[in-house]
């Protein structure tokens, strides 16, 4: 089964059942909490997948570190997906969960992409621009790329602007090249 297919699952399946219980945003809020935890340099995600420990045990350990730090919904979604042997996809899975549950009250995400730092007012300003186009709330993730020479890409769902220095002198080499001489006022 594919590594998608198998976090779609259990995203779906964790973002239903938040959501029948009115608990999307607090399950979203301890998801991070635990994806925090799994980022940091310890042991826990080692022995998550460390396969010759027995899942009861797994369990039992996120239970002590979790039991009083979030909610019970989440703790056994983590337990579950231990037990079936899936514990490798956690981390993609509270991502997916994560964006399901931004999605689902009314924020999106956008990648952003610059040449140079963007400050937080330009943010501001194109989240603004952004609302007032599409009428939904955006989240970006911000990525630098010199590559670009300047300008900006925006990735908003199936939507792309590439407003970027590099594609339109790409646009323009590419009209150059497919122009004639005397089209652009050069004479043989």
């Amino acid at each position: 089964m594919s590594v998608n297919v198998v976090i779609d699952r259990y995203a779906t399946a964790l973002f239903e059942l938040a959501k029948e219980k009115g608990l999307l945003e607090a399950v979203e809020n301890d998801l991070l909490y635990v994806q925090s935890v799994l980022e940091e340099p310890n042991e826990l995600s080692t022995l998550l997948v460390y396969p010759s420990l027995e899942a009861d045990k797994k369990c039992d350990v996120l239970e002590k570190l979790f039991t009083e730090a979030i909610q019970p919904i989440a703790l056994y979604f983590l337990c579950v997906m231990v037990k079936r042997g899936r514990a490798r996809y956690i981390e993609g899975t509270i991502k997916e969960y994560c964006r399901r549950s931004k999605e689902a009250r009314g924020i999106y995400q956008a990648k952003v992409i610059v040449a140079q730092p963007l400050l937080d007012a330009l943010q501001d300003k194109l989240r603004q621009k952004l609302q007032t186009i599409t009428g939904k709330t955006y989240e970006f993730i911000v990525r630098v790329d010199p590559k670009i020479i300047g300008g900006i890409v925006i990735q908003a769902g199936d939507t792309r602007i590439d407003a970027s220095l590099a594609r339109r002198l790409d646009d323009l080499k590419d009209y150059l090249f497919n122009t004639g001489l005397s089209e652009i006022g050069v004479k043989n």
